[in-house]
């Protein structure tokens, strides 16, 4: 099996996802809904795939595992809608690791060992080692995966978050916020120095990601482009005041999104949308929104009049809801820009959804 045997009417699912970028729509707002696949046809391989890897560390760097797991996935998911196959590492720290930082795996996430204070210094020495084996190793698995997955699924040229939270992770988020009262020139200087050189790394992760052999590009969103994309953030920034954000992590951030064509702005919980939604908005160079309410916050409805916000402002938006509340939304909200992504217990009530919302535009 191979992507277009995954993703059905892909014409028309290209057409929507230009037209989402636009801040427009082509027949009916996007639905990213994924759902068991209904007869999944497993190669003898793939039916006797080992899911669950106990070495942690085999679980998290070893590329023929991670390329088994992701077929895996992908031959027992339909993908319906807008939603497309897309390798997902779960690494969200893989980019502080060439910057001297050491990775701690757990069996559900990598944690980070912040970057050393020499003996007599006040502030850890942070640079780009090109030989570092992390990212040599981020490298050579992307290029391999990529290959694995040619005329399978997307491989997004990502191992992890941008400037800011990579400069959280090589500090230490309490450091860090010392540093931005006590030194903020300091905090200046390495954000932008992590970002040009990050700005670097995906110039050369993206030469390994074509070789899928599949039309376009995605972000770590999993929103589909026809041209360069990438989802861009600032977690630590719940954290920080409006100004410090607006001239320290921001200015280097712009510089980032322009070396792509299509953005789109993780806004991760309800603090960091208080503290910057309106700085954001200002930000022309920001495409759409992806909205991450934050544990607890999940209850979508609550969140319409934000979304109607984004939308005022000819932002496109990218939000997640149950399944019975994705029609409710819909009706709520302007059908240009909007794409919600979901899960369906049954491939047929992927199918249904999908009908149902066409409906609303016929």
């Amino acid at each position: 099996m191979n992507f277009y045997d995954f993703k059905e009417d892909w014409d028309n699912v290209k057409k929507r996802w230009e037209a989402w970028w636009d801040f427009d729509m082509r027949d009916r707002p996007l639905i990213c809904v994924a759902a068991p696949k209904q007869n999944p046809c497993l190669s003898p391989e793939l039916e006797n795939f080992k899911y669950e890897e106990t070495n942690l560390e085999r679980k998290w760097t070893d590329a023929g595992y991670l390329t088994d797991r992701m077929s895996y996935i992908a031959h027992n998911t339909y993908y319906g809608g807008e939603s497309v196959p897309v390798f997902q590492h779960g690494w969200s720290v893989g980019h502080a690791l060439p910057f001297g930082c050491e990775p701690v795996f757990a069996q559900n996430t990598v944690w980070i060992e912040t970057v050393p204070v020499r003996d007599g210094e006040k502030y850890p020495d942070i640079y780009f080692d090109e030989n570092n084996r992390w990212w040599k190793l981020i490298l050579e698995n992307t290029h391999k995966i990529a290959l694995a997955g040619k005329q399978q699924y997307f491989v997004m040229p990502m191992w992890g978050n941008h400037a800011g939270d990579n400069l959280s992770l090589c500090r230490g988020t309490e450091n860090l916020l010392c540093d931005l009262i006590e030194n903020p020139l300091w905090v200046k200087e390495n954000v932008k120095y992590i970002s040009d050189a990050m700005i670097k790394q995906f110039e050369e992760l993206n030469k390994f990601t074509q070789a899928t052999g599949l039309e376009g590009h995605v972000n770590y969103v999993d929103c589909w482009s026809p041209k360069k994309t990438c989802g861009f953030d600032t977690d630590f920034s719940y954290m920080i005041s409006p100004e410090h954000f607006k001239e320290i992590f921001l200015p280097p951030l712009i510089e980032t999104m322009r070396t792509v064509e299509h953005r789109i702005y993780h806004l991760d919980g309800v603090m960091a949308m208080r503290n910057h939604l309106d700085t954001l908005l200002d930000v022309g160079e920001i495409n759409a929104f992806q909205w991450v309410p934050g544990d607890g916050q999940w209850e979508p409805m609550q969140w319409i009049p934000l979304l109607q916000k984004m939308q005022a402002r000819k932002k496109s938006v990218f939000c997640y809801a149950p399944f019975d509340a994705v029609v409710p939304i819909i009706k709520e909200l302007r059908p240009e820009g909007l794409c919600i992504s979901t899960y369906a217990a049954t491939e047929d009530d992927a199918r249904r959804l999908i009908e149902n919302v066409e409906r609303l535009y016929n």
